[in-house]
């Protein structure tokens, strides 16, 4: 005898799990495509108290004299850790006995960064090895390291007082 059912659904076979975990699934990505299409709403930039300050960087663990040490300077992540039109201040010093020494005048205070690399090769920019693994030392302030690629701004940032002189030390590596 064969029996007819009424309703749209089809009757449960041996692919009615499989159906509902796929369903659900495909649920599970839609929602989190969307979630990552939403922007967080926008923040006001961070208020930096009055004054100004003054920083002075020890720069450490240079194996060679060769090249230079180049500087940034940031005071908030816009940009980090590439220098671009929103960074502070970009300089090179010259290295002696494996270190280097900078100073920044007129700093406002609040906070700030700093990322080093040692272009050894005086090409200005940071080179990289196969799988854009660095092939020049580099340091950041705060000593911050990250496993895979650069550290955030976060991990990197110091503060600076209106009329304070902060020493720093970087080790590059």
């Amino acid at each position: 005898m064969i029996t007819y059912s009424r309703s749209r659904r089809p009757s449960p076979g041996y692919n009615a799990p499989m159906t509902s975990i796929i369903q659900r699934l495909a649920f599970v990505l839609l929602a989190v495509a969307l979630a990552s299409c939403a922007s967080a709403p926008p923040t006001a930039p961070e208020h930096r108290p009055e004054g100004q300050g003054r920083v002075e960087i020890t720069m450490t663990g240079f194996k060679n004299a060769e090249g230079q040490a180049l500087v940034a300077f940031f005071l908030d992540d816009s940009g980090w850790p590439d220098p671009d039109e929103s960074i502070f201040a970009t300089f090179t010093v010259p290295i002696s006995d494996g270190r280097a020494f900078a100073v920044v005048e007129d700093v406002p205070a609040g906070p700030f960064a700093v990322s080093v690399f040692h272009d050894e090769d005086g090409d200005r920019e940071l080179g990289s090895g196969a799988l854009g693994i660095p092939s020049e030392a580099y340091g950041f302030s705060a000593d911050a390291r990250d496993m895979f690629g650069p550290p955030a701004f976060e991990e990197a940032r110091l503060e600076l007082a209106a009329g304070e002189t902060k020493q720093i030390t970087i080790r590059v590596k």
